[in-house]
């Protein structure tokens, strides 16, 4: 088997050696040549059929696969929020017709990319289907208005990825953690966020996996970060010494008393 999978890597094979591996029984066989660039549109055809998710999932990853064969896949296996690499080489025309797609898989597949035209990118933030709203949410351009728009509309199904987006504002993100119910994933995009306001950090504080995250935020309090030095997770602890709004006196005191540790 060891030798199948190696086999189905190369990319230096005839035709005929890949058809073979095709049929074998093992399913992470057929996963690696499913990803391998070199096996040609009608292999491609077989794989997308395949009874193994694994395989129609490695093959959506392949940079070479048919535009055609990536949109029944999106259909038929869960392939994720991660850029395909057959997307990000898509030509205008064929994003601008992915965009149009009928099937909300397929739109999300293109709402992964970052670097859609701005009409593109509206249109997707406007999509009555949160799949596709989770994965145009973090896209930058996107204005205050249209982020409210999608949480309002799809609340906790969408928050997180719209406090991601780079260009939200302070007001949104104090919003966000403000939102009933809370979602914890939100307290984490919002505690490393760069235009988050001691405010919504005060809030993330509070939960146990964004309050490590949020101890080395530069827009904390000073006298905040000092109160986390002694905090009863060293990760807390280790994250606020090195916060960079950390007082210049605190910050010599902790080097010299590590100097007299050591």
């Amino acid at each position: 088997m060891l030798l199948r999978w190696e086999l189905a890597g190369r990319t230096d094979l005839p035709p005929e050696v890949y058809e073979r591996l095709a049929g074998s029984p093992e399913p992470s066989v057929r996963g690696t040549l499913a990803d391998n660039p070199e096996i040609d549109d009608r292999l491609m055809q077989r794989l997308a059929i395949d009874p193994c998710d694994d395989v129609r999932r490695s093959l959506a990853h392949n940079p070479r696969v048919p535009l055609d064969v990536l949109t029944r896949l999106a259909g038929t296996v869960r392939i994720g929020p991660t850029p395909l690499p057959r997307i990000a080489t898509a030509t205008p025309a064929e994003v601008e017709e992915l965009a149009a797609s009928p099937d909300p898989a397929v739109r999300t597949l293109v709402a992964e990319r970052r670097d859609l035209p701005s009409g593109i990118r509206d249109a997707l933030a406007a999509d009555p289907d949160a799949k596709v709203l989770k994965s145009i949410a973090p896209h930058p351009g996107l204005s205050e208005a249209r982020l409210r728009a999608m949480v309002d509309r799809h609340g906790v199904r969408v928050l997180a990825r719209v406090a991601r987006n780079p260009d939200a504002s302070a007001a949104l993100l104090e919003d966000l953690v403000r939102h009933r119910p809370p979602v914890k994933k939100a307290f984490r995009e919002v505690a490393r966020h760069p235009n988050a306001t001691a405010l919504a950090l005060s809030a993330c504080l509070q939960d146990c996996q964004a309050r490590p995250v949020a101890a080395g935020h530069p827009a904390l309090p000073p006298e905040v970060i000092v109160e986390l030095l002694a905090d009863d997770e060293w990760q807390v602890v280790e994250a606020a010494a090195a916060n960079p709004s950390l007082p210049l006196t605190v910050m010599s005191a902790l080097v010299s008393s590590r100097g007299q540790v050591g």
